[in-house]
């Protein structure tokens, strides 16, 4: 029997997402698996490799999976799950707009740091530009739907609506550019004082435009 995790329906309509909670055996799997991506790269890791890093035995290891293939795949779906609930939960119950953008871009910077290994396009390109360029538009959808309320708080202020998609991307693509040049503390401070910052131009251009 290979590896079907329990699925759950996305609360915003989505498409069902695996739930990689309902195995701890594949959470050890997966989570070792990404270790040894880490230490190894994507091309040369083997299934032998998976169950060292991860401390499974081999049997549990092929009782979910069959070759690498599919232990590649889940660990990518793993990693972008991961994005989705702590994205949400980032931003869950935070009801003061501001605040909220604050907790979802600390959250966003913070996960960028500690699921990025370190020469991560070195070790192995094409198994993580595969990554980011497929779920590119989830990432998008994930940060877009945390945002949500400040982009209606930010568009009352200004009485007009904003570009969201524009915006969204935006975010996205320069926090994946610290993959390339990881970010120093300079570029972390400006990036969490974003939210204040980009509110204060808001206000300004409001003011100007009333």
């Amino acid at each position: 029997m290979k590896f079907q995790p329990d699925p759950r329906v996305d609360e915003g309509g989505g498409a069902e997402i695996p739930d990689f909670g309902s195995s701890p055996s594949v959470m050890k799997i997966l989570s070792g698996a990404l270790d040894a991506i880490a230490a190894k790269g994507a091309s040369r890791l083997s299934m032998s490799d998976i169950v060292g890093a991860s401390g499974v035995s081999r049997g549990t290891l092929y009782r979910y999976f069959s070759n690498k293939e599919e232990v590649l795949a889940a660990v990518a779906e793993f990693v972008c799950v991961g994005f989705e609930a702590g994205i949400m939960e980032a931003a869950d119950g935070v009801d003061d707009p501001l605040e909220r953008f604050r907790s979802v871009m600390i959250f966003y910077s913070r996960y960028t740091n500690e699921h990025s290994p370190d020469r991560i396009f070195e070790v192995e390109p094409r198994f993580h530009l595969e990554f980011f360029r497929s779920r590119f538009g989830r990432y998008k959808a994930a940060v877009s739907a945390a945002l949500d309320p400040v982009f209606g708080h930010f568009e009352a202020l200004l009485g007009a609506p904003i570009d969201r998609d524009a915006f969204i991307e935006a975010l996205v693509r320069l926090q994946l550019s610290t993959l390339l040049v990881p970010a120093d503390a300079n570029w972390t401070r400006t990036w969490n004082e974003s939210p204040r910052n980009i509110e204060q131009w808001v206000l300004r251009f409001a003011g100007k435009h009333a």
